[in-house]
């Protein structure tokens, strides 16, 4: 049974979390149009300024604010150049209609997501299910059924869907809402011509004309023009290409400098002793960037040249100042004279974000200003910042009786985390974090590359970023060679493989673990924390015998190395493996040691797990009682401590056994607090518990 497991059998361990050994209901199994989920407001700001594009919003508004009869979501693709304006437009439609949506508004920067083998639009849907409310719990792995997942909590709702940097049809098809009265703006460089079969429409963004451009020039002004530079006007226009981009900078300049009329800078845009670096191939656009470049004041140009060595075009405060090695106060200064220049656009909460011709301008400015040693020396830099934001955001999730070999000194990290602004942290920065991974490693920095991956861990094994925990650790694993560091080489082969068991591929999970056990010989740690590995991966394979044989000997070892937290953990995945075997009284027996173990090293939470195996195991053998009193104390520590997941757990047991023993008062009140954590969670088995409780059919 889905969520129970068979009448006369209590549920496996983690059926709330979709494990292997249990059977999920598919997400289009329940209809969630009754309901709509938590309401996301993902888009960027609005563009500062905007002008005309009058026909391109109006054949927007025709196309999606029709509710005609359609059967399916409507899709518009914006195609053109960098910094011509595609994405302001779609977000100036966005905002101005937000109230046709009111399920919400996802975005995503696929250039954010994109990898060497393409987008990884898996970790998209994760994203966007996450903004719909669904639990990290209760998100498939696969990405077929985490598509279908997004159908179904997108059934019923009016949802507005845009998707910055799209470059692939492919792309755009999972994640179109499934009510025909959603939307989807999508922006590329290219056509897309893939969408015609799925009725997008297109819309070809051209340039700004001259007269465009003179309006934008106009509304960026401090003040008035004088009519003597009627001319100029449109000669900057011209000068700048019809990029809003562009004209923004120029406008900025002007803005700054109150002298300076529109002639004189043109006359100085124009003069060929400026660089001729090309963006986007013209020349033009390119001097407009080196003039406002070489406008500012040194201490803002080294901060510009900067930023055009970070992982992305989004960065927070710190890691500015750390790649430009200033205080956070300085940096947030001079940040500011770029925001001023139009330069940079400031998101809020200390976070900033580059155009991406505005990157691409200041990384040639530092390959040109900059030696390869200040290059080196301000990448070390904010290399180093993100490990030990990495480590301390791993220290704060885990706890400090995680056995990590790199010893980092965690307490300089200066950004204050708690359990979860740690994890919020990692999940806002996974993108990045990737990258300086292989900005380590390409810089030949192997210590940082399996460093940075032994502290991505509580982020990779927490929110499931398969793609990415694969990527990071084969990188990892090389640079340990590459060290000659073993037990590191261990470390990432464990790590490594713990992905491949979750996905299930079990032979490359074996490969790893094979490979790691032949150079682990003699160190017990090593030794342990394999066979801790092989025993889930037997016990996933359903290969109980050898799960059991190790998992006793990672225990063993755990005790002649002296980790307390090791044997308590040991002993319950044991108990767990057992009573999974159908030997329960063996199973109850590890159980019952697992829970003093946890209880004599005050792991609260560790013995709340125990507890919903005990009661599992109880109530195979009918000692309902015994089962009853240690489920109704998870249930109460798990409430307590914030986690759901586990108290659900807990109440799917005790649901089993009231249904069993037809105790409807116990059943009632136990299944209605699941079903309101399995909606709370966006499991759609929360309206399959309903319709149970009013009388509906048992979940099957």
């Amino acid at each position: 049974m889905s969520a129970y497991g068979r009448r006369d059998t209590a549920p496996t361990t983690g059926s709330f979390g979709g494990s292997s050994g249990t059977t999920r209901f598919t997400a289009d199994d329940v209809d969630s149009a009754v309901r709509c989920p938590d309401i996301p407001r993902q888009l960027p700001p609005p563009p500062p300024v905007f002008v005309n594009r009058v026909r391109e919003l109006a054949l927007l508004t025709e196309r999606l604010r029709s509710a005609g009869g359609r059967s399916r979501a409507p899709i518009v693709v914006f195609s053109g150049l960098a910094g011509v304006g595609k994405s302001a437009i779609a977000l100036e439609w966005a905002h101005q209609n937000r109230e046709l949506f009111p399920g919400g508004q996802l975005y995503a920067d696929l250039a954010a997501y994109r990898r060497p083998g393409g987008v990884e639009m898996t970790e998209v849907l994760a994203s966007f299910l996450r903004a719909l409310g669904v639990r990290e719990e209760f998100i498939p792995r696969a990405y077929a059924e985490r598509a279908a997942l997004f159908r179904s909590r997108t059934r019923g709702c009016k949802v507005l869907v845009m998707l910055d940097n799209s470059d692939a049809a492919a792309q755009v098809r999972p994640v179109v809402p499934s009510s025909p009265d959603s939307a989807v703006l999508v922006t590329s460089r290219r056509r897309l011509g893939g969408l015609v079969m799925d009725g997008a429409d297109f819309v070809d963004l051209s340039p700004l004309t001259v007269a465009d451009g003179t309006s934008l020039v106009r509304t960026i002004l401090p003040e008035e023009p004088d009519p003597a530079d009627e001319k100029a006007i449109n000669a900057l226009a011209e000068l700048c290409g019809g990029l809003p981009i562009a004209l923004c900078i120029a406008g900025a300049r002007l803005a700054e400098r109150r002298s300076w009329t529109v002639t004189r800078l043109v006359r100085y845009l124009s003069d060929d002793r400026l660089g001729r670096l090309s963006v986007e191939g013209d020349g033009a656009v390119g001097r407009v960037f080196d003039a406002a470049y070489e406008d500012l004041v040194e201490p803002a140009r080294l901060v510009y040249r900067r930023l055009g060595l970070l992982p992305g075009i989004e960065f927070e405060l710190c890691a500015a100042a750390a790649v430009s090695a200033l205080a956070p106060a300085e940096a947030d200064e001079l940040l500011g004279t770029l925001v001023g220049s139009s330069l940079l656009e400031e998101l809020g909460d200390d976070r900033f974000r580059l155009h991406e011709l505005v990157r691409l301008h200041a990384k040639k400015m530092a390959e040109r200003d900059d030696t390869a040693a200040d290059r080196e020396r301000a990448t070390r830099g904010f290399v180093d910042w993100y490990l030990l934001g990495a480590a301390a955001a791993d220290h704060q999730v885990l706890g400090d009786g995680r056995w990590r070999l790199a010893r980092l000194p965690v307490e300089r990290w200066s950004v204050p985390f708690d359990s979860a602004s740690a994890m919020r942290w990692l999940e806002r920065e996974r993108t990045n974090l990737l990258t300086v991974v292989r900005t380590a490693w390409q810089a030949e920095w192997y210590e940082t590359v399996w460093q940075l991956c032994e502290a991505l861990w509580a982020l990779y094994h927490s929110h499931k970023n398969y793609a990415d925990w694969l990527a990071a650790h084969q990188l990892g694993r090389a640079a340990a060679q590459r060290c000659g560091n073993r037990q590191a080489e261990v470390r990432m082969c464990n790590q490594g493989a713990r992905a491949h068991i979750e996905q299930g591929d079990f032979a490359a999970a074996a490969e790893l673990l094979e490979s790691a056990s032949e150079i682990a010989a003699d160190d017990a740690r090593s030794e342990a924390v394999l066979a801790e590995s092989f025993g889930l991966l037997h016990r996933e394979q359903g290969r109980y015998a050898e799960a059991e044989r190790m998992l006793r000997r990672a225990r063993d070892l755990n005790r002649t190395i002296g980790s307390a937290r090791g044997v308590a953990l040991q002993s319950y995945q044991l108990g767990d493996v057992l009573v999974r075997a159908g030997r329960t009284d063996a199973g109850l027996e590890e159980l019952t040691g697992a829970l003093a173990a946890a209880g004599e090293i005050g792991d609260e939470l560790t013995a709340a797990r125990v507890r919903i195996a005990l009661g599992r195991a109880y109530g195979e053998l009918r000692r309902d009682r015994d089962a009853i009193h240690v489920l109704d104390e998870a249930v109460e520590i798990t409430r307590r401590r914030g986690q759901p997941v586990k108290e659900a757990q807990a109440l799917e047991v005790l649901v089993w056994i009231a249904d069993r023993d037809k105790d409807v008062e116990r059943f009632r009140a136990s299944a209605g607090r699941l079903a309101r954590l399995y909606e709370e969670a966006g499991s759609p088995r929360g309206a399959a518990v309903r319709d149970w409780l009013d009388g509906g059919p048992r979940p099957e």
